[in-house]
């Protein structure tokens, strides 16, 4: 008798630890409640993060373009910079420079036409002595004011830039630069300070379908284009924004007699709601 009244003691003890219906449905709310709470938080966390990792994609694409167009821009031929658009696309073209030095003679009208020109000796892009043994396919120009003069016909025998096929080093304090032109030709004019550029192909930047996109080893033309046929073309910077013609991606202001050049550049960037600005201007250095 004595056993089992402490069987239905303990029996009812046991039922008193347990449970109710109520006790449940709080907890379950509650838990609900945490849940909802924490996952709004990492929720929250998430977004963050990926709005801040597409903001760096963004500034360090912009960064990278504008960075490149920095340093081409600054090596270009004075006043070979031109820009063209239409309401969906934009381009900047120029020529780079490869190097530079100083001529002692050089045919201009109206002396008699001739294939040579005097040099200074001079250095090429490695820093060595300057070499054209051949089809080079370098070009030479002095003083040009404006971009038409650069991009003009080079065939003709008449202009300020000619394609050049040899070098001899005639002495050590002179050389002489043979133009591909074997019936002569006449340059405009002379340079105030007797300088000669040597340089290569264009080079374009243009915007188009979100893209910044680079092109390169293309002929020079008279009429520029919108999509040069280029051998090089290699994209710069995406998620550009579409083109807004009452905001260029480029602009520029022609030099004048108290300063050089400048070109404005604008672009601007959108991705995952995220709207980067991008504006810098490019002082180009070298005169003619």
């Amino acid at each position: 008798m004595e056993i089992a009244n402490r069987l239905t003691l303990t029996n009812k003890r046991n039922k008193n630890k347990g449970f109710t219906l109520v006790e449940l449905v709080i907890v379950i709310v509650l838990l609900g409640i945490m849940a909802t709470g924490i996952t709004g938080f990492i929720s929250l966390s998430t977004q963050t993060y990926v709005n801040v990792a597409d903001r760096d994609e963004l500034i360090a694409s912009a960064r990278f373009a504008v960075e490149r167009l920095n340093r081409e821009l600054r090596n270009a031929v004075p006043n070979s910079v031109r820009i063209k658009n239409d309401a969906t696309r934009q381009c900047l073209e120029f020529v780079p420079i490869v190097t530079s030095t100083i001529y002692t003679d050089i045919p201009v009208s109206p002396e008699p036409l001739s294939n040579l020109i005097t040099v200074i000796p001079f250095l090429g892009e490695d820093g060595l002595d300057y070499q054209c043994n051949g089809f080079c396919l370098d070009i030479v120009t002095s003083y040009p004011l404006n971009s038409g003069e650069i991009f003009a016909n080079q065939f003709d025998g008449i202009g300020k830039v000619f394609g050049l096929s040899a070098i001899n080093q005639t002495t050590a304090n002179e050389w002489t630069l043979t133009l591909d032109r074997t019936l002569g030709v006449n340059f405009d004019s002379d340079s105030p300070t007797k300088r000669l550029y040597i340089v290569r192909t264009p080079v374009s930047y243009c915007v188009n379908n979100s893209q910044l996109r680079r092109y390169a080893n293309y002929g020079y033309a008279v009429n520029q284009s919108l999509s040069p046929f280029a051998f090089s073309n290699h994209i710069m910077a995406e998620n550009l924004k579409a083109l807004d013609t009452s905001k260029l991606p480029f602009s520029i202001q022609e030099a004048t007699l108290q300063r050089n050049a400048i070109v404005q550049i604008r672009l601007d960037f959108s991705k995952g709601g995220e709207d980067i600005v991008f504006n810098n201007e490019i002082n180009i250095k070298n005169i003619p």
